[in-house]
């Protein structure tokens, strides 16, 4: 394939990156992040895989205007820029679209796993699949877990109805107790975490299979405070629930999930590549609002130029919003180290042979 002709995807481009993001890096990150950096919630994809993406989807949903081309090399090499002088390691699997042709998608990003000693995968489900069938793919691709994705439940018509059983299934849930698997799961609809029938549901998953290493991705889509109070305190007393606080800016839910859930049961994720974007984050009751200086269609909330020019990556936005939290919090070091690196490693330890 000639350069012509390579498939657009988010990178970090060299000249802000020295005069902007490193600046940014080694004032608030370089003495407070460790040595390793374990990304728990990343999309490797393959764009000649991938289905095409809507005018209108990119313009009423943000993260689908980021090109979606993202393949293992590439995202490496992103992962050493973003954490200069530090190892890193990634749990990865291809984005949860029907659309995509996820069987290449999914063959890829277990290829990668085997390639890569710092990849690991997670097989995107989808809830039609025997467990018979999804036992063979994961024991023979060395899956370490399901990625279910509410999406892929598409016998119900309006997405915003559907249930944690519709898109992960009983069936399902009993092979990953059985196997010990990871299950990274995308809470549903629009009340998000606190949802008290998702409450619900997510108290009955670890009730009746105790053994599948659960964690709620974005810290269950409570990118607001408003989101995030009543579904961490209902939820603080289930043990066992792992959080990941990828895609989150928000420093007050994540300092809540801190002083609930411990930072025992917290991980670090990036949702990467959509966190390459460049801006920031506020938020207005239960909406959040993304800004950011680049020309995607949805972008119609600007700060002044003088801004905009500073602007990091969200992911360095999402890590300064860790930092202050778990400052308030007043977790040492060894706390922050298990959040970005050790309470993810042991989770995985536990699963592979």
């Amino acid at each position: 394939m000639s350069e012509e002709t390579q498939p657009e995807m988010m990178g970090i481009d060299p000249e802000k990156y020295e005069q902007v993001d490193l600046p940014f890096f080694m004032e608030h990150f370089d003495d407070f992040l460790p040595d390793t950096i374990y990304d728990i919630h990343l999309h490797l994809n393959l764009e000649e895989h991938c289905a095409p993406v809507s005018g209108e989807a990119k313009l009423n949903n943000w993260p689908s205007a980021v090109p979606r081309h993202f393949p293992a090399e590439h995202m490496m090499d992103v992962q050493h820029k973003l954490f200069p002088g530090r190892k890193t390691g990634t749990l990865a699997f291809t984005s949860p679209n029907p659309q995509n042709n996820l069987v290449a998608l999914n063959h890829y990003v277990g290829q990668m796993a085997a390639e890569y000693d710092e990849i690991d995968a997670l097989y995107v489900v989808s809830p039609y699949q025997s467990p018979d069938m999804l036992e063979k793919i994961i024991r023979e691709g060395g899956f370490l877990g399901l990625k279910p994705y509410m999406g892929m439940a598409t016998h119900i018509a309006d997405v915003n109805d559907v249930r944690i059983d519709d898109y992960l299934p009983p069936a399902q849930r009993q092979l990953a107790d059985d196997m010990g698997l990871i299950v990274m799961l995308h809470i549903p609809g629009l009340e998000r975490l606190r949802d008290p029938n998702t409450i619900a549901d997510l108290k009955r998953i670890r009730r009746d299979y105790p053994n599948i290493k659960l964690v709620i991705a974005h810290i269950g889509r409570a990118y607001t405070i408003t989101f995030g109070k009543p579904g961490l305190e209902a939820l603080a007393d289930v043990e066992g629930i792992y959080y990941d606080f990828s895609a989150n800016m928000n420093e007050e839910v994540i300092e809540l999930a801190l002083r609930l859930i411990g930072p025992e049961h917290v991980c670090y994720g990036s949702d990467n590549p959509i966190f390459l974007m460049r801006g920031m984050r506020e938020t207005d009751g239960d909406r959040y609002i993304n800004f950011t200086s680049e020309p995607y269609p949805w972008n119609t909330d600007r700060k002044p130029p003088e801004v905009e020019a500073k602007y990091t990556f969200y992911i360095y936005e999402e890590l300064l919003a860790f930092k202050n939290a778990a400052l308030r919090v007043g977790l040492g070091a060894d706390d922050v180290a298990r959040v970005m690196y050790a309470n993810a490693h042991e989770l995985i330890a536990d699963v592979k042979p």
